[in-house]
């Protein structure tokens, strides 16, 4: 076997091992808290960022706006957040964590996402750089446009 082909096996590989982790962590979280990792993400980013707007949540979770408002609506139906619309601007909506919403968040796992960028946080700088870049090479070679990513997610 070639050092490309070993490389691109390892790589594979890598991938494999990271989205595993995630998608343990994802059922974990599921299973004890009855919210997706990426529920338990939005309450983290609410919690962080209190009277946020539905679109810059949806910018900072990187998903479609539609996609955003449907995982608020069960949100807010389990109780865990309210909307209040703007006395300024009518069409603007802020969210904010319920006394539930801050007692789940005080009880529940970091979401996976944190994880992550923990770990990337210890790489240098030059590593970060570089992985940054070659990521971001990886999925312009798949031709993965950013519409289709906020789709995926």
């Amino acid at each position: 076997m070639s050092q490309r082909s070993t490389q691109i096996l390892n790589t594979t590989q890598y991938f494999r091992i990271i989205l595993r982790a995630m998608q343990a962590h994802s059922r974990f979280v599921e299973k004890q808290y009855g919210l997706s990792s990426a529920k338990l993400w939005m309450l983290r980013e609410l919690h962080t960022n209190p009277g946020i707007k539905v679109s810059r949540l949806a910018a900072a979770l990187a998903i479609h706006p539609s996609t955003c408002s449907n995982m608020l609506d069960k949100l807010e139906e389990k109780g865990f957040l309210y909307r209040e619309r703007s006395r300024t601007d009518q069409r603007a909506v802020h969210l904010t964590l319920t006394e539930k919403g801050t007692h789940l968040l005080e009880n529940a796992p970091q979401p996976a996402q944190d994880d992550i960028s923990q770990a990337l946080e210890q790489l240098s700088d030059e590593s970060l750089a570089c992985l940054t870049e070659s990521l971001g090479e990886l999925v312009e070679t798949m031709n993965i446009k950013k519409a289709e990513i906020k789709d995926i997610v």
